[in-house]
C-alpha cells in the first residue's frame, strides 16, 4: 500500500480557532511539535547568523527600543 500526501489550504483564523478549542494537553503536544520543527528549520545561513549576531550586539549596546517605545514614538511623530 502506498502512502499518499494530501495538502489542504486552511485559513489561518480557522487554524487558530481549532487550536483554541483543543484540550490543554493537545496544545502542549502541538507546541512541542512546532518547537522541534522550528528548531530543525532554523539551520541558519551565514547571512541569517550575521543578522542574529548583529541584533544581539545592538541589544548589548542598548541600541534598541521596545515595541511599546516604538509605537509611542510613531504615534507621537504622527
Amino acid at each position: 500500500m502506498t502512502k499518499e500526501t494530501v495538502r489542504l489550504l486552511v485559513p489561518f483564523e480557522a487554524l487558530l480557532d481549532c487550536i483554541a478549542e483543543s484540550s490543554f494537553q493537545d496544545k502542549v503536544l502541538l507546541r512541542e511539535s512546532l518547537d522541534e520543527r522550528i528548531e530543525s528549520a532554523g539551520e541558519e545561513t551565514p547571512e541569517t547568523e550575521a543578522g542574529i549576531q548583529g541584533s544581539r550586539d545592538a541589544y548589548e549596546r542598548g541600541d534598541y527600543v521596545t515595541i511599546d517605545e516604538y509605537v509611542y514614538q510613531q504615534r507621537k511623530g504622527a
